[in-house]
């Protein structure tokens, strides 16, 4: 009887008989580990860090120095603050009051070489003529060219176009004012003005009617412009 005895081979590796051999991956199909980079330990250039921090403090200063240089030229020569000292300009201001005084008409006279002389009747701040040292709180009665007279205890004021006269306390801030004792009459010069006191009565104010005298444009500060304290008075003049 013949049987065939089974390929040992094919007994032993039936499958290898079926099925092609699984092919070996090579180096290239591999593929690369994901590189992961430490952030946490990414160190700074220092020469970068210093000019940095270099940059900010010079950023810092050159602010401070403008800030500086703002505040001087606003206060010296655009708005000053000035406190009242004094019963001078009693009733309409006391002591204690804090004004602001406009500076910038003087300003601009100055750049654009032209005289500055406020209008009649506004208060300014003027340097007294005799001691630079003292700032003394006035209004403005009379302008160049003008005639200033007291009569029967009232102001009058005489120039081209009111040769008979006017009275320039026929205003809002008048009408507390009390009369004028004594007479007296001055002729404003060129480049000056009259000034006085709403304090009229005898030794209230130290003005254009005692040694002072009329006040030459160099010697005005500034026109005041508001009255900012107290608050319950707070009002523009």
């Amino acid at each position: 009887m013949n049987s065939e005895v089974p390929d040992k081979q094919a007994v032993d590796n039936p499958v290898q008989n079926n099925q092609s051999p699984k092919p070996t991956p090579s180096p290239a199909a591999t593929s690369a580990p994901e590189v992961q980079v430490d952030t946490e330990h990414i160190e700074e250039n220092p020469l970068n860090t210093k000019l940095f921090k270099a940059g900010q403090t010079g950023k810092f200063i050159a602010i401070i120095i403008a800030t500086v240089a703002s505040v001087f030229l606003m206060f010296n020569y655009v708005a000053g603050i000035t406190v009242v000292d004094g019963i001078s300009m009693r009733p309409t201001l006391k002591t204690g009051d804090v004004l602001v005084v406009w500076k910038l008409p003087k300003t601009i006279a100055a750049i654009t070489g032209s005289q500055y002389l406020p209008k009649r009747s506004h208060v300014v701040i003027v340097t007294e003529p005799n001691d630079p040292k003292v700032q003394l709180v006035k209004r403005v009665i009379a302008i160049p060219d003008e005639r200033v007279d007291v009569k029967n205890q009232k102001l009058i004021v005489y120039n081209q176009d009111n040769p008979q006269g006017f009275y320039p306390d026929d205003k809002p801030y008048g009408k507390n004012l009390k009369p004028i004792p004594s007479e007296f009459q001055v002729n404003v010069d060129a480049g000056q003005v009259f000034v006085m006191g709403d304090n009229r009565e005898s030794g209230g104010s130290i003005d254009s009617r005692s040694s002072v005298g009329a006040i030459p444009s160099k010697h005005i500060n500034g026109e005041v412009w508001l009255r900012i304290y107290p608050f319950s008075r707070f009002r523009t003049l």
